[in-house]
């Protein structure tokens, strides 16, 4: 029996990422077909081997073992190559198909082992995807028990043998929920969700639920080399089109009041009313800056607005 307030160093455990992964956890990284899970984490394992920060988050620089069940080697070079990364030297290992339709963990535990007996504490196993490796057991990925008492402990015994953490990654189903039994959801440490934009693919939301940290949101955005950041909305609307005809019909105008349904045929904008009415909501401070003051009020039946245009002061002027 012991104190709580004892630290028990033989079950302790190290942050890998702050607010998103601890050392020797099962990890998940999910979302519908082609949205860039593959991309997400080659970046995530260029950070993590780095010790660089991952989308704002804190990284303790670890090994990492990248085993891809749908790309070959030369293949996860070329994506390194579109990420514009360069691997860190003697840190990133990769465990490829190898020309055939699955990977046995029979076949490849030695190469684990081998990667497992790095003199560095954390160490870092990438599963990409899932339901290509062959883990030496049967089960049913719809069925709450096969996953709950076969599948995940298989995964925990990798860590627990090895001193690893691993994340997975895995689909989303027609209903946006993990692919298979709630239980996917239910024994893991962590569950990183990305959802893309049906309107800009470059856009995408970050979910983000763990046992160990707050979850919460992100929003982001894909660069031109398949990288993601952080999405700033003032840095990433800035040219948006219909903030630009706002701003000029503000100007022109001076004070007025509006709804999202009449100003977009006041001011005709490309958008609808619900859509402009969220990037109105998410780029206050931007219109702020372009001399817009905008108060809002909300009846029983519709949300009005009262804009008041002064001609904005350069930083020269200040």
């Amino acid at each position: 029996m012991k104190l709580i307030e004892e630290e028990d160093t033989s079950t302790k455990k190290d942050i890998i990422i702050q607010g998103l992964m601890r050392s020797k956890g099962v990890y998940l990284l999910v979302s519908k077909p082609k949205v860039g899970k593959s991309m997400f984490a080659l970046q995530l394992s260029y950070c993590i081997t780095n010790g660089l920060p991952f989308l704002g988050h804190k990284v303790i620089q670890s090994p990492v073992l990248y085993i891809s069940t749908e790309s070959d080697f030369g293949q996860l070079q070329g994506r390194y190559k579109t990420l514009e990364l360069t691997p860190k030297k003697n840190s990133l290992y990769v465990i490829d198909r190898d020309g055939k339709s699955n990977i046995s963990l029979f076949d490849i535990e030695y190469k684990i082992a081998t990667f497992a007996d790095d003199k560095m504490t954390n160490k870092v196993v990438i599963i990409d995807m899932l339901k290509d490796m062959d883990l030496g057991i049967s089960y049913d990925i719809n069925d709450f028990q096969d996953v709950a008492q076969k599948l995940m402990p298989k995964l925990r015994d990798l860590c627990e043998k090895y001193n690893l953490t691993v994340l997975f990654t895995h689909h989303l189903n027609k209903r946006n929920e993990t692919l298979g039994s709630t239980a996917f959801d239910a024994c893991i440490d962590g569950k990183i969700t990305l959802f893309e934009n049906r309107n800009d693919h470059n856009h995408l939301i970050m979910k983000v639920i763990n046992r160990d940290f707050p979850g919460f949101d992100e929003q982001l955005k894909r660069n031109k080399n398949q990288t993601f950041k952080i999405s700033n909305p003032i840095e990433d609307d800035e040219l948006d089109e219909n903030l630009i005809f706002f701003i000029k019909y503000a100007s022109y105008k001076k004070d007025f009041e509006f709804t999202p349904t009449s100003i977009i045929h006041d001011a005709k904008l490309k958008t609808t009313a619900l859509r402009f009415g969220r990037k109105l909501n998410a780029n206050m401070d931007l219109l702020k800056k372009e001399g817009l003051h905008i108060t809002k009020t909300r009846t029983s039946n519709e949300r009005k607005y009262h804009c008041v245009y002064e001609e904005p002061m350069l930083e020269d002027d200040e």
